[in-house]
């Protein structure tokens, strides 16, 4: 974080204001069909490139302009042509916490770097609703889906490319753990928690039969990489994302058998390709979280229980002085920074989402989206949130998983309540049923919805 305060010393925000301006100019020129597809393609690359500190003020730069990325997804997602969703109220809260959590660190040390952590998070929430709002029909999932699944795979070459070009460096020394230009293993590693459900959907939707061993691949070198992490938390997720996937491949021999060649063949490349590896890791369950934890409820918790941080100036934003130690799990840390008053509301958001979610998979066979897809994305939450008790990721705005996180639990929110509502035939229709009646549709939520942006 240290090094983000020297970049805005050396680039003044004058300019970096002016930068912005520039990039939200040429990505308005960007023709309206394709512009939303790109900006989310390019956020897991731009957030990958900010969490690599070896690569210099290319890296502190992309930290500090993560919150532009957002703004533009919510751009393009505001400017898509189409009629828009109604979200529910409860999603709404998500914008609401996000104004609130810049109260609690108004006085911090850190203030700064706290601010622009907030201001990430705000654009964060922005863009997701912003995103969900644009789901009306199938295709529009699809969308979503095709450009995080692009950006991952080609911000899965970033690590692979420290594999290759600096094996020697993208170890930690003494350890083994794979940390390619820098970056924490646990760090990195949700990244690739995110890409193999991602990447393996569309291995097996993509109508481009020569694409599929090359994701196959991508999926098998993303694994070996994760592996080599030797990180728990990663190996958590991977696991629970891969259930639905091993209840799929049970159904489908052929491409499980082509699929698991591919992949073995990429995973033994990757690990073969380490001079020494911490795979003992994985069968040692011993970690200093529960001290922490001990530590943050007895020494801070009890000291400011209701509102964390608010109107204190004598700590960090980011760990305790008396603990000498961030918290280490997503919801320690909001109760760190906000107390009671910030993990309540977090915690409703959490279990409605849950709740919509299991709504949802129940009723997959019936709302007219893949019940893989549904399954996939559903299990893809359920990870997120088991992972942040142990890792403060999940509400970290400065990673594809945090964002990811906001846009899936906001999606079935906003589903999950329509299916109480409403047919589920109805809430997400094909476009190419042609039993569909498009242009009554249109009309119907012209007369719910604001109208959609003229010119386009």
């Amino acid at each position: 974080m240290d090094r983000i305060e020297l970049y805005l010393d050396i680039v003044p925000i004058p300019i970096l204001l002016a930068g912005a301006m520039v990039a939200v100019l040429v990505y308005l020129a960007v023709p309206a069909q394709y512009r939303l597809v790109i900006a989310l393609a390019i956020v897991p690359i731009w957030l990958t490139v900010g969490r690599l500190p070896d690569l210099g003020i290319i890296s502190q730069a992309a930290k500090v302009s993560s919150a532009m990325v957002f703004f533009l997804v919510g751009l393009g997602a505001f400017l898509h042509p189409g009629p828009r969703r109604q979200v529910p109220p409860i999603a709404w809260l998500y914008m609401v916490m996000a104004c609130v959590m810049f109260l609690y660190v108004l006085q911090v040390q850190d203030r700064t770097l706290a601010l622009i952590l907030r201001m990430q998070w705000l654009m964060v929430v922005f863009a997701a609703i912003m995103l969900i709002r644009t789901v009306v029909h199938v295709q529009d999932l699809t969308r979503i889906i095709n450009g995080l699944a692009f950006g991952c795979f080609l911000a899965l070459l970033l690590p692979l490319s420290g594999l290759i070009l600096f094996p020697g460096d993208s170890f930690l020394r003494g350890a083994g753990r794979f940390q390619p230009y820098g970056v924490n293993s646990n760090q990195i590693g949700m990244l690739f928690a995110l890409s193999i459900p991602l990447l393996y959907y569309k291995a097996i939707t993509t109508r481009a039969v020569s694409l599929k061993p090359i994701i196959f691949a991508a999926i098998g070198i993303t694994i070996g990489m994760a592996l080599l992490t030797a990180s728990r938390q990663t190996l958590l997720a991977i696991l629970m994302v891969g259930i639905p996937i091993i209840f799929k491949l049970s159904r489908r021999p052929i491409i499980t058998i082509i699929g698991l060649a591919v992949g073995l063949a990429a995973v033994s490349y990757v690990i073969g390709m380490a001079e020494n590896t911490a795979f003992d890791r994985f069968a040692d369950l011993e970690s200093n979280r529960f001290e922490v934890w001990a530590a943050y409820t007895r020494d801070v918790y009890t000291q400011r229980p209701l509102f964390g941080l608010f109107g204190v100036n004598s700590e960090l934003a980011f760990r305790s002085s008396v603990v000498q130690a961030h918290p280490h799990s997503a919801y320690f840390n909001l109760m760190y920074m906000g107390g009671l008053s910030l993990l309540i509301p977090m915690m409703i958001l959490l279990c409605t989402s849950l709740s919509c979610a299991f709504r949802t998979w129940r009723m997959r066979h019936q709302i007219g989206v893949d019940p893989f897809l549904i399954s996939i994305l559903g299990m893809l939450l359920v990870a997120m949130y088991t992972q942040g008790i142990f890792n403060q990721v999940v509400y970290w705005p400065t990673y594809a998983w945090s964002f990811c996180h906001v846009i899936l639990a906001i999606f079935f929110i906003t589903v999950g309540t329509a299916l109480k509502e409403e047919d589920p035939a109805w809430v997400l229709p094909d476009l190419e049923d042609e039993d569909w009646d498009h242009e009554a549709e249109w009309d119907a939520y012209e007369e719910l919805e604001e109208p959609a942006v003229q010119g386009y």
